[in-house]
């Protein structure tokens, strides 16, 4: 009986630790300099490589002080964090966004499921923020928006995406409100992995991001707990 207790006790270890502690990455931009162009800094850059494309530290806004990333036409309207592609496990990438009131164009928050200077690429989740219709969807899995919500301004909001790479699910949420489900993988885009986000800002208006993290999803831990009780009960 102790044994197995100690194994649950593992087991709740490995469910309770605040996932914090378990990020396989995080970024808060708080490290870097005001000011700094992020190419190839922090596992930064522009697309494809592009200097010119790369975001720019700024302390206009900040969610966490006293920094956060700025992307737009002039500050770099295009800064992508590419990874070592993930093929398996459950995840959660959560984002803070802050758009001005001012947004003159329609800006992007993107994960690829395929991401490489040059190209190869795949999508796996598209958000839109269109100030023309002051709402935002997903466009690979709700192309006409029938989940869309109203765009937050001028307010720090959660960008949220669950997605399990072994079960190919994929659910996004914005503001809290769930804008798209289903699986990761498309006919389009077919690959079950994780590669990058994208933070696309073709606009002169900047918007801001801050305390970008990619955690283990709490359900994948208690998996683990289990596969280690059972590996030990045989």
């Amino acid at each position: 009986m102790r044994k197995i207790s100690v194994l649950f006790g593992v087991i709740a270890v490995l469910v309770f630790v605040p996932t914090s502690a378990m990020a396989q990455w995080s970024d808060d931009f708080d490290a870097y300099a005001d000011g700094t162009r992020l190419d190839d800094v922090g596992g930064w850059f522009g697309w494809d490589d592009a200097s010119a494309a790369a975001g720019t530290v700024s302390s206009a806004q900040s969610m966490s002080d006293p920094h956060s990333i700025s992307v737009s036409n002039t500050l770099g309207n295009d800064a992508v964090h590419p990874f070592t592609p993930l093929t398996t496990g459950a995840y959660r990438f959560t984002a803070y966004q802050f758009i001005p009131s001012g947004l003159d164009g329609l800006t992007y928050f993107i994960l690829n499921n395929v991401y490489n200077h040059g190209g190869p690429y795949q999508w796996a989740i598209e958000m839109h923020m269109d100030p023309a219709s002051g709402m935002v969807n997903e466009q690979i899995h709700d192309p006409y928006g029938a989940n869309a919500v109203p765009i937050v301004y001028d307010a720090w909001t959660e960008i949220r995406v669950d997605f399990d790479l072994d079960l190919d699910t994929v659910d996004a949420y914005y503001n809290g409100t769930s804008i798209a489900s289903g699986t990761w993988a498309t006919p389009s885009y077919p690959t079950v992995e994780f590669a990058n986000v994208d933070l696309y800002a073709p606009h002169g208006e900047p918007v801001y991001y801050d305390n970008l993290s990619l955690v283990p999803e709490p359900a994948s831990l208690l998996l683990l707990g289990l596969g280690v009780l059972a590996l030990r009960r045989r």
